[in-house]
């Protein structure tokens, strides 16, 4: 509970600092002379260029948390320490048989975001008032799952319309989008994943947001080799003197969109074990 408050404290006090810093970054990003675009997808890169001028990658699942297949999702995540984002549905999440999991996905560091109550697709719904509950009580049976407070949102299907756009702005919330889809989630096949995410983070210049599904076993069978691949990649790469591929921890995407000077004030005033929940809950 303690836990809880300070991130809700937290997510209160910094929020129109980060939607303030999240819009300035995205209006850095784009071309002075680019023409407003209509919602028809979400702009790109997705999460802003490269901060470090490397290559740089951000590890994103969507759809779980799944006691069957998620668990090893995160084996691999921490067999080469990396810190990911996990989109849960509501539906998931309040499974009994997944608060384990979800214990786990905080205890090891990564962040939980928001994907919907049931996964639908917002724009097709006809009902407003079930689109609105699809957002609402996809964050309530997170929040109450996990313990912690939420912030990041990404509408199923990458869906986007003026009545997504209208729902994200009255909850102060920015769609966090993808670059890279592997659609392992259509074809289940895991090495056509594993060629797909090789040749595209291969040949990466700048930022991009990597999507998967921690729900599905080509995710599960797939990811371990990615993984192996660009640490042998890297170390290539070292041999030839060419920038490496950095991975971007989901923690200093969040560090990213904090006021300075924030996060040395979490640091002071938080516990180790309510420093992570805390930062995941003022995501934009």
């Amino acid at each position: 509970m303690r836990a809880l408050l300070f991130s809700c404290i937290v997510a209160c006090i910094v929020a129109p600092f980060v939607r303030t810093a999240d819009a300035k970054r995205h209006a850095a990003a784009a071309p002075k002379d680019a023409k407003p675009k209509h919602p028809k997808g979400w702009p790109m890169p997705a999460a802003g260029p490269t901060m470090s001028g490397d290559p740089e990658l951000i590890f994103t699942f969507d759809d779980g948390p799944n006691p069957q297949t998620t668990p090893a999702v995160l084996d691999a995540l921490a067999k080469h320490h990396i810190h990911a984002v996990f989109f849960m549905v509501g539906e998931m999440a309040a499974n009994k048989r997944a608060s384990e999991v979800i214990a786990r996905i905080l205890r090891e560091g990564h962040i939980i975001a928001n994907h919907t109550m049931t996964h639908q697709d917002l724009c097709r719904i006809k009902d407003d008032d079930r689109a609105n509950r699809e957002i609402d009580d996809g964050k309530t049976a997170i929040e109450k799952a996990s313990g912690i407070a939420t912030g990041w949102f990404r509408t199923p299907y990458g869906a986007r319309c003026e009545r997504v756009e209208s729902m994200l702005a009255e909850r102060h919330l920015t769609h966090f989008h993808w670059d890279l889809d592997p659609q392992e989630w259509k074809h289940g096949n895991a090495k056509k994943a594993f060629d797909y995410v090789t040749k595209q983070v291969g040949q990466m210049t700048g930022r991009n947001v990597l999507l998967m599904h921690d729900i599905k076993k080509a995710t599960v069978e797939s990811l371990p080799e990615i993984l192996d691949w660009i640490d042998a990649e890297n170390e290539r790469r070292k041999g030839i003197h060419k920038r490496r591929i950095r991975i971007i921890q989901s923690y200093e995407i969040a560090e990213e969109r904090l006021p300075p000077g924030f996060l040395d004030w979490i640091a002071e005033v938080a516990s180790p074990a309510s420093l992570s929940a805390s930062i995941a809950s003022v995501l934009p």
